[in-house]
């Protein structure tokens, strides 16, 4: 083997490490902070996960949830109330599942945790989150 084929078997190489140590995540992760229009947000995730603090209250976020699930016709599977915590499992028509939480941890901030698992469908938790971020931002009662 000649010296100049060497560094390109060992440039694709490298390359390849990339590809099967990142490859998978890099098109989950989801990294930001942004002024949104429903206030401070900040999301993150990756691996089937997306984690997200919005300054918007509770009870706005839970509406949100369910109005999001509603349009986008995903069926409720699961779902569980308590004071400052909600739960919810939601599936669509080939019953692959959405698993989110909603915590509240001030009187004006939530966390969201939408999460799909490492083998799910991850473009279903993420159009879910787009379009539960989507309701926050058209209720009206944001925080400015």
């Amino acid at each position: 083997m000649s010296n100049r084929i060497q560094p390109i078997y060992i440039f694709l190489t490298l390359i390849g490490l990339v590809l099967i140590c990142n490859g998978c995540t890099t098109s989950l992760l989801v990294s930001s902070a942004t002024a949104a229009p429903s206030g401070a947000t900040y999301m993150s995730g990756s691996g089937g996960t997306i984690e997200s603090y919005q300054a918007v209250t509770f009870e706005d976020t839970i509406k949100a949830t369910r109005a999001a699930a509603e349009i986008l016709s995903l069926e409720v599977k699961q779902e569980q109330v308590d004071a400052d915590r909600v739960s919810f499992q939601y599936a669509d028509n080939g019953d692959r599942r959405v698993n989110i939480v909603i915590e509240q941890r001030t009187a004006t901030l939530t966390y969201l945790k939408v999460t799909t698992g490492m083998f799910g469908d991850h473009g279903l938790g993420r159009i879910l989150t787009r379009q539960i971020l989507l309701e926050i931002s058209d209720a009206g009662d944001l925080l400015e």
